[in-house]
Order: structure tokens, then sequence, then C-alpha cells
């Protein structure tokens, strides 16, 4: 054999063992690609799992948005239950003056209304003291910024100095918070 034909002898043992190679190499590519209807199933199986969490997000959203109406609700309720009660503290009051208002004037026994009208402010005190309003204790206290407004200084001389000497206006606390500040005379 001449060096030709072995050279060509070669080449299509080459072209053969690369033929078979390329048909074995394609024999394994379509045994890996998975047919049509698995792809299909594979998809339909995660379209039904995203509308699934789709659901369940909108659901958790809905959800959500009760349960911030139904606080409100509740915010309001509990508000609207605490006016009702101060305003059921009060109207006992609201009766006292009515009464003491339609009470003969014809009498001028002003003690006997004076003691009325105490009764009626004793009984305001004690119905704001059940709801937690107290008065602010200011004469013959130090003066204190925090809970006392000075409207006027005099110099006595007897007393000691930055100490509240009188009342203007009573100051009155809810709980630990200062409704209105007391309005004092303090002394230098």
């Amino acid at each position: 054999m001449t060096e030709d034909t072995k050279a060509k002898k070669k080449a299509g043992e080459k072209k053969e063992l690369s033929a078979k190679q390329k048909a074995s190499s394609k024999k394994n590519v379509e045994k890996n690609i998975p047919k049509t209807s698995e792809l299909n199933a594979k998809i339909d199986q995660l379209t039904a799992e995203l509308n699934d969490l789709k659901d369940k997000y909108l659901r958790t959203i809905a959800e959500f948005d009760n349960f911030k109406k139904r606080k409100e609700r509740d915010f309001i309720d509990v508000i609207e239950r605490a006016n009702r009660e101060i305003c059921l503290e009060l109207l006992p009051v609201l009766d006292d003056f009515e009464r003491s208002l339609n009470t003969s004037t014809g009498k001028k026994n002003y003690k006997s209304l004076r003691n009325g009208i105490e009764l009626i402010f004793q009984k305001l005190l004690s119905a704001l003291k059940r709801q937690g309003v107290e008065a602010i204790e200011a004469v013959g206290q130090p003066f204190n910024p925090q809970v006392h407004e000075a409207i006027f200084q005099v110099a006595d001389a007897e007393k000691p100095s930055n100490i509240v000497v009188d009342e203007a206006t009573k100051g009155y606390r809810y709980k630990d918070k200062v409704l209105r500040f007391s309005k004092v005379v303090v002394n230098k």
C-alpha cells in the first residue's frame, strides 16, 4: 500500500469513528432531553404552585387589612367607652346644678346655697378623681416649673424665697401628666 492509500484509509477510519461518536453522542443527548409531555407536566406543576402562592399572598394581605380595620374599630370603641364613662360620672353633678337653679329664689338663705354648691363641687371633684384627675398642690410649695406657671412675683420677708405664696388658678394633673398648670404668685 502506498502512503496515499494508507492516509486515505486512516482518514476513512477516522470519519467512521467520528460518525459513530456523533451518533453515540446524539443518542446520549436524546436520552438526556426530556420529552415534551414531561416538560408540559412540569410547567403545569410550577404554574399550579405559583397560583397557590399568589392565592396565599392575596389572602394574607386581605387578612392583614381586616386586622388593621378591626384594631382601628377597637381603638375607637375604647375611646368612646372612656368618654361615655366620664359623661356618666358628670351627669349627677349636672343634675345637682339643675336642682339648685330650680330652688325657690324668694328666700335669701345664702348659707344653704353655699352648702349646696360646696356639695356639688365635692361631687364633681370626686368624679374627676375617680377618672384619675387630681389637683396640684401649690401654695406653700417650692416653685416647680414642671407644674407651676408664675404669673407674678412678690417680696415677702417672712416667707422663704422661691415659694408659692398664692394661687390664681388651680392646676390639675391626669395620672402623671399635667392637664393644666397652676398659675401662681411666687415669693422673690
